[in-house]
This record gives structure tokens, sequence and C-alpha cells, in this order.
């Protein structure tokens, strides 16, 4: 409460009791002890108030981190407690995590975005609650003079290769999590059917190779499913296509293709090939999550579109427990650090902090692996060298590492490779670079036409890549409706922007 309202209060009391039991001078010195004595305590007491109010009297400015998760956690108090006794002496602050689930992540951060609700670090990326056209919409703060103040050694984690994904006219607006940034398409299979059929991998170099184990595992294994997916396994990097421009390598005309290539076709055309002989889960088109596909541990196969290093260990951790070996069938591409990143957002009131925690997060190592596996001896246990052990049921359990950090801190769980850091670096060092990987496509003119075509995709896509449907009667229909939405627009402002850029670098 204002001191200005106590005084009023002050006012108020009938002191005029006093007067004739005491001398008047001893009144009046009374009178100004008493008042003095009660605008300090009426202070005192509005400012505890306040600040109960503020930071539950802790006297810690508190910070809101929203990010996705797999599932709930049941002990993500008891963490959240941990985190902010390990942060305290050092930011003089505390975090409220604010886990949200993938499937309603980037809904949930629209309306808290659209309300403007108080917020300090978000998580972001290039494929949910997209960072770009968010940091358009200034939903983000500039970083650049906040990184040089409160986080030197952060940016000094990263090379400007990975700082460079989060910047945006000029300015760095998301903080990378150092993670793979390269992706290398993959197969994931049971390591268990692969001892027992006797597989050898060596013979796997494209997605078609893998039909004669199908088969057999078809024949074999009742109660399998062979192969698992929910968007099928359609993607440029297994055919020869460059991800990012749209374009088929080492193409001089650098042509940009249309949404449906042959290449797709033939995509399609095995996959529903694959479904009609019940090799595919049934409800292919119908899931949501990838998860879905493989976590009762039924699934044999299923399709990977990043094939990172240590995936196993988290496959298995979500698939019943099997062993899974992975199976690359292409060169990995660099695509940058762009698929997991975090943010402050501009509601943010102690931006200063929110980057002071970002830098703790991602270079002291207990924190980091607090928010990924929780506390020592109650989620997880210490094992030899940089492994340790998940305790089931613990009540925590993240299975997303890349989510929070700079991975390079983490500790190895049961099933990881030994080399799994080193891989990582390594792939991410020596992964082919996109010659058009600086082209960044405009699409502020096109929202009606990416709307219209995104409308199409969720009304045929599914059904079509999973092989649900007969790719030769509904892809006719598909493209048409593809044609119709502005698809073709799409792809013609897309080549004359590229022709732009080729003609800007000298390359046309």
């Amino acid at each position: 409460m204002p001191v200005g309202e106590g005084r009023m209060a002050l006012n108020k009391i009938h002191v005029r009791q006093f007067r004739g039991r005491v001398p008047g001078h001893r009144f009046r010195r009374i009178a100004i002890v008493g008042a003095a004595m009660f605008l300090l305590l009426f202070a005192t007491g509005c400012a505890k108030s306040q600040q109960a109010d503020g930071d539950g009297g802790t006297g810690l400015d508190e910070l809101i981190w929203y990010y996705p998760q797999n599932k709930a956690n049941a002990d993500l108090q008891l963490v959240n407690d941990e985190v902010n006794r390990l942060i305290a002496d050092q930011i003089h602050a505390k975090v409220k995590l604010q886990p949200v689930d993938f499937e309603n992540y980037e809904q949930k951060l629209n309306t808290l975005v659209a309300a403007s609700d108080p917020m300090d670090i978000i998580w972001t990326s290039n494929w949910l609650f997209p960072w770009d056209a968010n940091a358009r919409k200034g939903v983000f703060q500039p970083l650049d003079e906040l990184l040089e103040r409160d986080g030197r050694k952060l940016k000094a984690s990263m090379s400007p290769r990975f700082w460079n994904d989060g910047r945006l006219d000029g300015k760095q607006l998301a903080v990378p999590n150092y993670q793979i940034a390269a992706t290398r398409p993959s197969l994931i299979i049971q390591k268990r059917f692969v001892d027992k059929y006797k597989l050898d991998l060596g013979t796997i170099r494209k997605i078609d190779d893998i039909e004669p184990f199908l088969k057999q595992l078809k024949e074999g294994e009742p109660g399998i499913v062979p192969f698992g997916t929910t968007r099928g396994f359609y993607t440029s990097h297994i055919y020869g296509i460059d991800w990012r421009a749209s374009v088929y390598r080492n193409d001089s005309t650098n042509r940009v293709l249309p949404d449906v290539t042959p290449e797709m076709r033939q995509n399609f055309a095995l996959v529903h090939a694959w479904y009609d002989k019940g090799y595919i889960n049934q409800n292919a088109a119908t899931l949501n999550n990838v998860s879905d596909v493989y976590n009762k541990g039924n699934t044999a196969v299923w399709f990977d579109f990043t094939g990172k290093p240590g995936s196993e260990a988290e496959f298995k951790a979500g698939d019943g427990g099997f062993d899974v070996v992975l199976v690359p069938l292409a060169k990995p591409s660099f695509t940058g650090a762009a698929s997991s990143m975090n943010a402050i957002s501009r509601t943010s009131k102690h931006p200063d902090k929110a980057m002071q925690l970002l830098e703790l997060v991602n270079t002291d190592k207990q924190l980091y692996n607090t928010l990924v596996y929780g506390i020592e001896g109650k989620h997880y246990t210490r094992a030899a060298g940089n492994y340790i052990k998940l305790i089931p049921d613990s009540g925590y359990f993240t299975n997303t590492d890349w989510v929070f950090g700079n991975i390079r801190n983490e500790y190895l769980p049961e099933g990881a490779p030994a080399d799994k850091i080193e891989q990582t670096e390594r792939i991410n060092n020596e992964a082919e670079v996109s010659p058009y990987y600086d082209f960044v496509f405009r699409t502020d003119d096109l929202k009606a036409e990416l709307a219209n075509v995104k409308a199409v995709n969720d009304e045929y896509y599914a059904a079509l890549a999973t092989g649900t449907v007969d790719p030769e009667k509904y892809l006719p229909i598909y493209k048409e409706k593809l044609n119709r939405a502005g698809s073709e627009r799409i792809r013609a402002e897309k080549q004359r922007q590229l022709d732009e850029w080729l003609k800007a670098k000298g390359k046309k």
C-alpha cells in the first residue's frame, strides 16, 4: 500500500483521547513518535505484501520458460525446485518450467502470444512454433546486446555456423541448442529381428532394399508390424533433391521442382504396395505422433528423418526397451540449428536474467542434466564413465535432450554409443552444405496460397504418403487441387527469387 494511504489512515485516529491525561509537550512527543512507528510498520507490512504477491517472498525474480514435452511428468515440481536451487545464487532468479505436450504446443503458444502473456524464454524451431514467422511478428527480443553483456560464454560455445540460423534481418533473435544439425535419413530396426533373420545391414543402401526383410517379418512374426509410419518416408534427401531450394543436385539450370515430382510418385507407389501387402500399420494415416508407431514395442522397422547419433538409446527407451540399430540411407546434409532454439519473449520483464539462465543451461553440466534427466538418485543413477542408468517409472523422463540446450554437456543413457558427442560433432562438421544454403524464400505475399496448399496437404498427403490410398487414383486429384490452391504460383515465385539470388551471387 502506498505511504500516502497510510497517512490518510493515520489522520483518522482519534488522538484527542490523550489530551487531559498528559501534558501538552508530552502529548506532542507521543503523537509524533506514535505516528512515525505507525507509518514504519504500515510501510513494512505493505512492502511484505507486495513482495509476497510478486515472488512468493523469496526476493528472486521469476522467469517463465515454455517448451514442448512428450508427456507430463509427475515430479516436474521436484525437478523445478532443484533447478531453482542450482541457479539461485548464480543469477539471483528462479524459473517456472512450463512444458506443453508437442501436439498442443503451437496452439498454446499462439494463444499466449496473442494475449501478450508474460513469458521469458520460449522454445521455437523451423517445424513447430516457427521461429522466423514469429520473429517477424515481433514475438522475440533481439539478443545481440544481451549476448555481449550476459552471454559471452554462451556465444563462445558455438561457431557462427550455428548462430547464423537464429539471425533475421541482421539481428540475433534466437539461441540455437547445439545438437545434430544435419539430416541423415535412416531406417530404425529392432535388433532382435536383425539377429534372428541374419539381416545383412550392409546390403541396405536405399529404402527399397528392406522389402525382403519386411516379407520375412510378415510371414514369421504374427502380432508384429513389419514397418510402422505416420507420414510415410518421402524426403528429398534420399532422391537427390536439394532440400533448401527444391532443385535437383548438380542441375545447372537451377529449376525449382513442383510439389509432385516423379520421385514422389515412385515413393507413393512403393508405400502403397507395402500397405496392400500388410507390411504397414493400417492406422498409419490417422496417427498424430511418430512415437505412436513404436511405443508398444511391436513395430520392427520405421523411418527416421534425422538419423542422429545416439538416437538408438532414445528409441530403445520409447520402444518397450528393445535394442535397435540405425541404418543411414543417405549422406548427411547440413540443415542447420533452427530445428531447436530458445528465444527471449518480447513480454519478458527480466531479459537480462533470461539470458543468464540460457547461458547457465548451455554451460553448466549439472543444471543441464537436471533438466534432461531429473534428480540423481531419484530419477537416475550414475554409472561408469559418462553413463547413467534411468530409473523406470521414476516420475521424470523427458527423452528430449535437444530441447534444453547444448547436448555436449549431457550424461549418456545406457545404450548410447560412447562416442555419441564425437559422432555428432563430426557429422555437423562434415555434412554436405547446400549450395543454396543462404537462400531465403520470402513468402509474405503468398499467405493465401500457402494456407490453401496446407489445407490440401492436410486432406490428402497423409493418406498418400502412408500408402493408405491408391496413388494411381488419388495422386492426380491431389495434384489438381494443389494447382487450384496456388502451388504453381508459389513455385514460380520461388524460381524468380532464386534466380535473383543466383544473379546477386554471380552464379547466373
